[in-house]
């Protein structure tokens, strides 16, 4: 039987098959993302006895470590790097769940008052809301705790019918902050990376 001469329905579901298998399959990036609550909330980063620095690349190699992917203690600025080397950097919108994000100028960190601070903070996807909301996990300020970011509102903090939050703040307001400083996730966002994607991270 030709391809022609199949039923238009039968022909419409084998077009269809890829895009039902990219929305409902999981891959090693949910089994991340699935494990990340026990971390929330953490004093410490322990993971079968292994422990990690109490920052945000510390919570993401924690989080790697709880699936049995070692990212061997690299901080941000090594993990982008490794994203870069193994081409799992992205910059869509819609991430997937595993993924880590990436920041820049959440915090001043040479002390020059210049917004020129690259990768300041990570965090790791674990789910993505129908309405474009990213609910990542990630270690602040306030411990370990779960921060959001919509890129399809990415100045904004809130939606101002529902109150419903789109962005959380990932850097604090000072007196020293010069006028283009920016505050919000969505503002700070400098990409993802699906290393999840890597059998081997060393």
């Amino acid at each position: 039987m030709t391809r022609s001469s199949l039923p238009l329905s039968l022909l419409l579901s084998l077009l269809l098959l890829p895009a039902v298998c990219l929305s409902g399959c999981t891959h090693a990036g949910h089994d991340v993302a699935d494990k990340l609550p026990a971390l929330v909330g953490a004093g410490e980063l322990e993971v079968r006895g292994e422990a990690f620095r109490y920052d945000c690349s510390g919570l993401v190699c924690a989080a790697y470590y709880q699936v049995g992917r070692d990212l061997e203690g690299r901080n941000g600025e090594a993990l982008w790097q490794l994203a870069r080397q193994e081409h799992v950097f992205h910059k869509r919108r819609k991430p997937q769940p595993g993924d880590v994000a990436f920041f820049d100028n959440t915090h001043d960190r040479n002390g020059n008052r210049r917004l020129d601070d690259k990768r300041t903070h990570v965090a790791v996807v674990e789910r993505v809301e129908d309405d474009g909301t990213i609910v990542m996990v990630h270690k602040g300020g306030s411990g370990v705790t779960r921060i959001v970011m919509n890129l399809r509102h990415r100045r904004e903090h809130a939606d101002v019918e529902s109150g419903k939050e789109w962005n959380s703040y990932l850097r604090s307001k000072t007196k020293k902050d010069r006028p283009r400083t920016r505050y919000l996730a969505g503002e700070l966002w400098a990409g993802f990376a699906s290393l999840w994607k890597l059998d081997d991270s060393g």
